[in-house]
């Protein structure tokens, strides 16, 4: 079986965070989530998005490891996994002028 360099690992995560970043409304839902944590219900209402696609949206965020999540009851919480991802959105949007 053929093993992945650190190198090609890297590429690779990298490649699944750009992936994620890609998206008006994720970008949109980091930067809210960049105030403290909110529920998918909070989400949803704050960005405009209805909550089946939130929950899609969110899916993406967390398999990039952009995100982490806390169960309180019923309620799913999210949160930035790290404070630098609001510092790659703003590079972001000062490259696209």
């Amino acid at each position: 079986m053929l093993e992945l360099s650190d190198l090609e690992v890297t590429h690779q995560r990298s490649a699944a965070v750009a992936r994620a970043l890609a998206d008006a409304k994720r970008l949109c839902v980091l930067q809210c989530l960049g105030e403290g944590e909110l529920s998918v219900r909070d989400l949803s209402e704050r960005v405009g998005c209805h909550v089946p696609n939130m929950s899609q949206h969110l899916a993406v965020l967390r398999n990039s490891g952009l995100v982490l999540t806390r169960r309180d009851g019923n309620v799913i919480y999210y949160r930035l996994a790290d404070t630098r991802i609001l510092e790659a959105c703003r590079l972001l949007q000062s490259i696209s002028g």
